[in-house]
């Protein structure tokens, strides 16, 4: 059995094989993770002494000189002895995630297969912006929704995008689905905005990964209007542009927003009201951001285009600690969540069972 000594925490902490996220889980530090799996990096820190065996991890998430430099993901490895490790995020209790019933008071179909869904909770929900709730209609499995509504809003609103195949897909493309009951489980994640940064905020959201930077830029931009932001709502090609209309009007209201639609699959065309990107989001980084030292960068989107972005933002000069990632796929019904899919290769490959279940398994988002 290890001992793990976290920086800023007052108690040492037992761990008995599992990973080190799994031990801060179990003895209620709020150590900062998401999707559990890998694949964001919001569990990220930096092993100050003693030794860890670590899963390989996605190179524009944890890459190869950090890894040589002691950083680490949390619940990515597990002790080999005794640890002193810091998290490169604050360690703040979020707001307590709750289950409760809930209402479709809205649904409006967009293009590129998108539904924008608003529900009503029983009761009023506290969250920061940037998280996401788990939603379960009827008796089919819960799904992970990022909230685009702004904290404090009576109704939240999501993003959906309509997988083929999908079961959840077909129940909220129902015409007759206003009214509704739903199970609303959160709020979750650590891909928030962080309060206490004044700097220039990078947004960039990839299809309904712009819901939870919808909300994001908007709370920022609510308590300093001057705050310089510049958007990026990454798509593929005209048709999957679904929130133009809404994001040339907050970019009317906000003269020191800037938003461009990156298209990475489009021919040029006529121009809409958002100015075009005819290339990778990446690219247009690197043309916009020649350093991003002091910036705070809030990515959310298809897992390999977060990664990229990563690998990108490292390169322009962005510090660990101010990369907050929301990856996330839209997922067919069968897949497994992250944190389910992390234990699975765990206990194929160790033949053992968890000693606890980490909590709020669920699919992907999608």
């Amino acid at each position: 059995m290890a001992r793990i000594e976290l920086k800023d925490w007052p108690i040492p902490l037992e761990n008995g094989g599992e990973t080190v996220l799994e031990t801060m889980i179990a003895h209620g530090v709020p150590f900062p993770y998401s999707c559990a799996s890998g694949d964001c990096g919001a569990c990220k820190g930096r092993v100050l002494c003693g030794e860890v065996a670590h899963d390989s991890a996605p190179a524009g998430i944890l890459s190869a000189t950090e890894r040589a430099d002691g950083y680490v993901l949390a619940c990515r490895c597990t002790p080999k002895s005794d640890l002193r490790i810091e998290a490169l995020d604050e360690l703040v209790a979020l707001p307590a995630a709750r289950r409760q019933r809930g209402w479709v008071v809205s649904r409006q179909h967009r293009q590129g297969d998108v539904v924008v869904l608003r529900v009503k909770p029983a009761k009023p929900v506290h969250y920061l912006a940037g998280q996401f709730f788990y939603l379960k209609f009827d008796n089919l499995p819960q799904r992970a929704y990022s909230v685009a509504s702004l904290p404090g809003a009576d109704e939240l609103e999501f993003h959906v995008r309509l997988v083929e195949g999908g079961k959840t897909s077909r129940y909220v493309s129902r015409d007759n689905l206003v009214g509704s009951e739903v199970t609303v489980d959160g709020p979750h994640g650590h891909g928030y905005w962080r309060q206490n940064h004044d700097g220039p905020i990078v947004a960039i959201g990839g299809g309904t990964g712009l819901a939870p930077v919808l909300s994001i830029i908007g709370a920022a931009l609510a308590a300093n209007a001057h705050r310089h932001v510049h958007l990026y709502y990454a798509a593929r090609v005209e048709a999957d542009v679904y929130w133009e209309a809404e994001l040339a009007a907050l970019a009317r209201q906000y003269p020191n927003l800037r938003v461009d639609c990156a298209l990475s699959r489009a021919e040029p065309s006529e121009q809409g009201p958002l100015p075009r990107r005819y290339q990778r989001v990446t690219a247009s980084l690197e043309q916009d951001w020649p350093s991003l030292a002091g910036a705070k960068l809030y990515i959310a989107g298809p897992p390999k285009m977060v990664e990229a972005v990563a690998v990108t933002a490292r390169e322009l000069g962005l510090a660990a600690r101010d990369l907050h990632t929301d990856p996330f796929s839209d997922a067919a019904d069968h897949k497994l969540d992250g944190a389910c899919t992390s234990w699975l290769r765990r206990f194929v490959g160790r033949w053992r069972r968890p000693p606890f279940e980490l909590p709020g398994l669920a699919t992907q988002k999608g």
